[in-house]
């Protein structure tokens, strides 16, 4: 648990580093303050497991929140680097067009302002409290708990989820297993070193999470596009790039069942064992 402790205090600084003397928030900040806010609400998933219940819901809450105040700078620049994987995957004109004339017409402000927003008001204050707790914080479980009761059960969790996402093969359903892919990864990354010779492969889990990302990007590049559609005069470019999406949808589909069943293919309880047997080894 000090090691994961230690893990969370080294988020919260490196996001205060990215804030400091700051007024605007650049695309790659934005990017990185976010996944430090996914890390963090992770750890603290995890620590929720040993006590400290409900200050850990507590800090997810405001984190989340926080997360919240740059989602809508990161989508719009997501949509527009999407459009632009999009162009450059296919060989038909016709669709190259189509995915000019929608980025003319659904994103006019991809640039400037729009991705570039200024700094949150309370952002630096939330990482400042929240390091506060990581530093104050006492937990109740020993390491076996931690294993069992911490990364076991939300293993298992995230384990149930890919299944019933590969069974459902809803965007829901897939975005809702993404973030516990990532949250599978992000309390891990801490023991990658005693991980790297074990049975738990942190490559998997980040190469899944990769494109369960990319396959949530086309999600919400496909349901953006569709509520622009009903405003547009010209709705033809629309359907060209919607069954360009959906192509793309079926392949990574494809792609990330077959990454679930690999990254999650350990049981709970060969899990749970892999993981004692590599952090007693790398004591």
């Amino acid at each position: 648990m000090a090691r994961l402790i230690e893990a969370a205090r080294a988020q919260d600084e490196a996001a205060l580093a990215l804030l400091k003397d700051r007024a605007t928030l650049d695309p790659d900040r934005v990017h990185d303050l976010r996944v430090i806010v996914k890390r963090l609400r992770a750890l603290w998933r995890l620590a929720g497991t040993q006590g400290p219940r409900k200050l850990a819901d507590k800090q997810d809450k405001r984190l989340r929140a926080a997360a919240k105040s740059l989602a809508g700078a990161r989508d719009l620049q997501v949509m527009g680097e999407t459009l632009d994987a999009l162009r450059a995957a296919t060989r038909r004109d016709y669709e190259k067009e189509a995915l000019d004339r929608v980025r003319e017409l659904a994103l006019p402000d991809d640039a400037g302002d729009a991705v570039q927003p200024e700094k949150p008001a309370q952002l630096e204050q939330a990482f400042l409290d929240d390091l506060d707790r990581w530093t104050n914080l006492a937990v109740d479980g020993d390491d076996d708990t931690l294993i069992k009761k911490g990364f076991g059960r939300l293993y298992a969790n995230a384990r149930r989820l890919g299944h019933d996402a590969i069974a459902e093969d809803e965007p829901e359903a897939w975005h809702g297993f993404r973030k516990w892919v990532k949250y599978q990864l992000y309390q891990l990354e801490p023991f990658a070193g005693p991980l790297e010779n074990s049975d738990i492969s942190l490559k998997d889990f980040k190469k899944l999470g990769k494109k369960l990302g990319d396959l949530h990007d086309l999600h919400v590049l496909d349901d953006f596009l569709r509520q622009a559609k009903k405003k547009a005069d010209d709705k033809e470019p629309f359907g060209h790039v919607r069954q360009l999406i959906g192509r793309r949808e079926s392949a990574l589909v494809s792609d990330c069942e077959k990454r679930t069943r690999n990254a999650f293919g350990l049981k709970p309880k060969a899990f749970r064992k892999a993981l004692r047997q590599a952090l007693d080894a790398g004591a």
